[in-house]
């Protein structure tokens, strides 16, 4: 009979590998494996902190991605001694070089179309402008100016579709723009649609 508390190899099995324990895994152990320690200014809980905070900005990568984004690391160490951690930060830049995070996983992006804003947009019907918009910036936007560019790129695209509705087909350049409208908001209609991934 096993002992209480004793954990055998197929519980180890059971166990679902989350994001972070995979991002642990595939970068954090190996850079800490090498030597690496946190930055000398830093206390031991706010860096702990910080990493949890990596490894869920660093989840929409591949498993070759962070083996990738690991390479480009091994030699970044910084302090007199090159043996820290890089922040964050910086971490992300070189993340984003292997692997642009998609737009769809932008925290803000997200709560911002999951809110009240979703809905109005919609209502607008500015909805796929504003999410181009998103995209760009990574931010929404934030006075008069973006927010009139925004409708007046939203009344092109429905003149677009108009000029399609009356004479059956356009140049290839405005079918490839209405073909992009299409896709755009069915992303964003998903954005919107789909319920909060537990947090890993």
């Amino acid at each position: 009979m096993l002992r209480k508390g004793k954990v055998t190899m197929t519980d180890q099995a059971a166990r679902k590998e989350t994001n972070r324990d995979r991002v642990r895994r595939l970068l954090i152990s190996p850079l800490d494996d090498l030597g690496y320690q946190r930055p000398s200014k830093i206390k031991a809980e706010p860096w702990a902190a910080e990493l949890v905070k990596l490894c869920d900005d660093l989840a929409y990568l591949s498993d070759h991605d962070l083996a990738t984004l690991f390479q480009m690391l091994r030699a970044k160490g910084q302090g007199k001694l090159r043996k820290e951690w890089l922040r964050r930060g910086p971490i992300l830049s070189f993340a984003h070089v292997v692997c642009e995070r998609p737009v769809e996983e932008l925290p803000n992006l997200v709560s911002w179309f999951r809110s009240v804003e979703g809905p109005r947009a919609r209502l607008q019907g500015v909805l796929v402008n504003e999410f181009e918009f998103f995209a760009r910036h990574h931010r929404p936007p934030l006075n008069d100016g973006e927010h009139r560019r925004i409708r007046d790129a939203a009344a092109a695209d429905r003149r677009l579709a108009q000029l399609l509705a009356e004479r059956g087909s356009l140049d290839p350049q405005d079918m490839a723009r209405l073909a992009l409208v299409a896709q755009i908001t069915a992303r964003v209609e998903a954005v919107m649609d789909c319920k909060a991934e537990d947090a890993a």
